[in-house]
Formats: C-alpha cells, structure tokens, sequence
C-alpha cells in the first residue's frame, strides 16, 4: 500500500515538473510576443487597458455573486433576487462598454469561428468513439486489433483537421494537436505515437512556410501525451488538469512555429492564431473529457448488468443442478417405496395363504 502511494506521488511529480517545463516555453513565446510587438510599435495600451478592467470587473462581480447565498440565508428571498439582478446588470453594462471600446465585433469573430469549425471536429470525433474499438480502450482493453483500428480512425481524424482550419488575419488555424492529444491520453505511445507522426509528417508535406513548426509540434503533442498517460498510470486526466495541459501546450506549439518558422513569419502566425487556438484546445478537451465521462459511466453501467445477469445466470444454473439432484432421489425414493410396498404385498399374501391353511 505504501509502496503505491509512493510510485503514485513519484508519477504525479513528473507530470507536475512536464507542466513547470511548457510553462517556461509559454513565459518565453510570450515574452517573444510582446518584444515583437513593441518593436512594430502595434502594442496599444488602450486595449491592455480595456482588458485589464473587463477581467478585473468580471472577478470583482464573481466574487460577489458567490457570497450572495449568505445573503439568502439572513434575508428575504426577494434582497436576494434584487442583488443577483443588479450583479447580472453590472455584468451586461460592463461587457456593453468593452465590447463598444475595443470594437468587440471584430475580436470575437474569429473564436466564433473557431467553434464552428471545433464543431465539425468534434462531430466527428463523436461518430469516431461509436466504434467498437473505442469501447474496448475506454475499458482498458488494448488488444492489438484494438490499437490498430484506433490508429486508422484517430490517424484520418488528425488528417481531416489539417483541412478544416480558419484563417485568422491570413493565419490558417485548426484543431489537429488537440486530436493527437486526446488520442495520446486515451490510448497512450502505443495509439498516441503512431496517430502524431502520422498527422504530422501530412501537415509537413502540404506544405506552407509553418510546415515544418505544425509537423514537429503535432509530433511533441503525441509525445506529450503519451507521457501524461504512462505517468497518470492509463487513467485519462481529470478535467482541470487536461484543461491546463491543453493550454500550456498550446502555448509551447506557439513557441515551436516562432522559432522553426522565419521570422518575422512565425511571430506574425502566433500572434493571430494563439489565442483562437487556445480557446478552441481547451474548450474542445473539456468538452471531450465530459463525454468520456459519461461513456465511462455508460461502460460500468453496462458491465454491472452484465455482472448481475451473469450472477444470476449462474444461480439459476446452480439452482437447476439442485432441483435435478433433488429429483433423481425423488424417483430414488420412489423406487424404493415401490419395491417396499411390494414386499409389503407379498408378505400380506403369503400370511393370508398362511390363515387359510
């Protein structure tokens, strides 16, 4: 028992020194970022500003909301219902006025974009795990036949996201490494490996000037991953903790194409698609890790049913061996009574005979 709580803190130490590494990589493409971006002189403070007050605003409102079931508690339902009306107008305004200043049409845009096209991805991902192959991973059951068929399917998934991208200010942005990611954590180096190298050296012979940043970093997601799953012992991550993965990852891919990538291409690239990038990796993981949630739950369901009809299969099986033992001694007994009264004849007989005489 020891000993396993001790490999496991061991295991949960190297993921936590993985995640302190992507880290270091995102502090250095940001700082990357912003040293480009003063040198351009397209660094406006304004809308640091701006968002600056709108997350302040958002926090400051949040925490106030969350203490206003006190506020239930030592008053009437009617001060409660008056409060959470004014948090949700403070709110309105406040998102009203930042997205009036900082043209808010035009910076919401590409993350509506981006969901669109996570959409697709997801859909299909979705029509994927319908397979019987995916059940047999989900139960931990990695036969041969198993990985090979995952790797066909998660390997066309990772091709097709390659095609569905958006252009962001000329950028073209898609969900491929969150494919290889989730495959690399479902299924780990043996489904995960195979899945990055095979989406990575496709994105690297369509071509482009990231060609070669989008290869190698699709084949690090794999890595990644893969890594997270042999330390986390086969289990998938909780959701905090893919969610945090996807985003320092996303991060760390950032980095990559602003060094593989000429400049001032690679930081141009980064610039527009990091953050759409970001949110569509982390929303679409989140999003994952619920439905495998659910598919888990659906798998033990199933598997306790089966449980119990095979129980019950069996005690019916026993209880029929029982009523066979119970009726072969029956006809025994029965037998027995028979030759018994037929003594018992032959003996009335025979006295009768006997008086007679």
């Amino acid at each position: 028992m020891y000993e396993k709580i001790k490999n496991n803190a061991a295991d949960n130490k190297k993921i936590l020194i993985l995640f302190i590494i992507l880290f270091i990589f995102n502090i250095a493409f940001y700082f990357n970022l912003f040293a480009y971006m003063v040198i351009i002189k397209e660094f406006d403070i304004a809308i640091l500003h701006d968002l600056i007050t709108i997350i302040s605003a958002i926090i400051i409102l949040g925490f106030i909301s969350t203490r206003l079931p006190k506020l239930k508690e030592i008053t009437d339902g009617s001060v409660y219902e008056i409060a959470y009306l004014i948090i949700m107008g403070l709110l309105s305004i406040t998102i009203s006025y930042f997205n009036k200043s900082t043209n808010g049409e035009s910076l919401w845009a590409p993350f509506l974009e981006m969901f669109r096209m996570l959409s697709v991805v997801l859909i299909l991902t979705y029509l994927a795990t319908k397979s019987k192959s995916f059940r047999s991973i989900v139960k931990g059951e990695f036969t041969r036949k198993t990985i090979l068929w995952q790797i066909l399917i998660c390997s066309v998934l990772g091709i097709l996201a390659s095609y569905f991208t958006m252009n962001v200010n000329g950028a073209p942005a898609n969900a491929r490494g969150l494919v290889v990611m989730i495959a690399s954590l479902l299924g780990g180096p043996y489904l995960g490996i195979p899945v990055a190298i095979i989406s990575g050296v496709w994105r690297y012979f369509l071509g482009g000037p990231t060609a070669l940043a989008c290869g190698v970093s699709t084949v690090l997601a794999g890595v990644i991953g893969s890594l997270v799953f042999i330390w986390n012992r086969g289990k998938f991550l909780r959701a905090y903790k893919v969610a945090i993965l996807m985003f320092l990852f996303s991060g760390f891919d950032m980095f990559i194409v602003t060094v593989l990538t000429p400049k001032p291409d690679g930081i141009l690239v980064a610039n527009a698609v990091y953050a759409p990038m970001t949110f569509a990796a982390v929303l679409g993981m989140l999003l994952f890790t619920m439905f495998l949630g659910e598919k888990k739950e659906e798998a033990e369901i199933n598997d306790e049913l089966k449980q119990t009809i095979d129980d019950n299969t069996m005690k019916i099986s026993d209880n029929t061996d029982i009523i066979d033992l119970n009726t072969d001694r029956i006809i025994e007994i029965s037998q027995e009574l028979k030759e018994y009264k037929e003594k018992v004849d032959r003996l009335e007989q025979e006295m009768k005979e006997m008086r007679n005489e």
